[in-house]
C-alpha cells in the first residue's frame, strides 16, 4: 500500500489518514479541524495556482480548505472501493 502525504494525494478518490510526518511538531489547527487518524476523505478540488485543497472528510462529510503547507504534514493512503463503504 503506497502512502502519500496529502499534498499530493490523487484527487476525487477516497483515502485515510494514517498519521503525520512529524507527530510531536503537527500544527493544532490540523488536529482542531479533526484531521485524525483513521479518518476517511477526498480532495474534491485544488484552487489554481498550487491554492488551496478542498477536502471532504469524516463521517459528517465535513468539507473545509487546506493550504498546501499545512497537507505536507499528513500521511494517508487511498482507500479501495471495497474499503470505502
Amino acid at each position: 500500500m503506497k502512502t502519500f502525504t496529502l499534498d499530493i494525494f490523487p484527487h476525487h478518490t477516497w483515502g485515510i489518514i494514517t498519521g503525520y510526518t512529524d507527530e510531536v511538531g503537527v500544527p493544532s489547527k490540523i488536529i482542531e479541524m479533526g484531521l485524525l487518524p483513521d479518518t476517511q476523505f477526498k480532495i474534491m478540488h485544488q484552487a489554481p495556482f498550487g491554492g488551496p485543497l478542498y477536502i471532504e472528510f469524516g463521517v459528517e462529510k465535513s468539507r473545509i480548505a487546506l493550504r498546501k503547507e499545512e497537507a505536507k504534514w499528513i500521511r494517508c493512503h487511498q482507500l479501495s472501493e471495497e474499503e470505502n463503504q
